[in-house]
């Protein structure tokens, strides 16, 4: 399975932080900054896919990925 362009650069800012909340890979993206329902949906999508997981905490969920850069 592939990653569009953009899951590509968010998981590329997954990768750089290791672990990351929503709002720290929003954060994360250049002005102008994506909504927080768009890097909400790509997050989903991608841990459909099996590239993302998460730790969830309360309301909040810790993102982190689940293949490793070199693959």
């Amino acid at each position: 399975m592939k990653l569009s362009k953009t899951e590509e650069q968010l998981m590329e800012y997954l990768w750089t932080l290791e672990k990351a909340f929503l709002k720290d890979l929003v954060e994360a993206f250049p002005d102008p900054k994506p909504a927080v329902t768009t890097v909400a949906t790509l997050l989903k999508r991608m841990t459909d896919k099996g590239f993302v997981g998460y730790t969830q905490y309360g309301n909040s969920r810790e993102y982190h990925p689940m293949v490793k850069k070199s693959d």
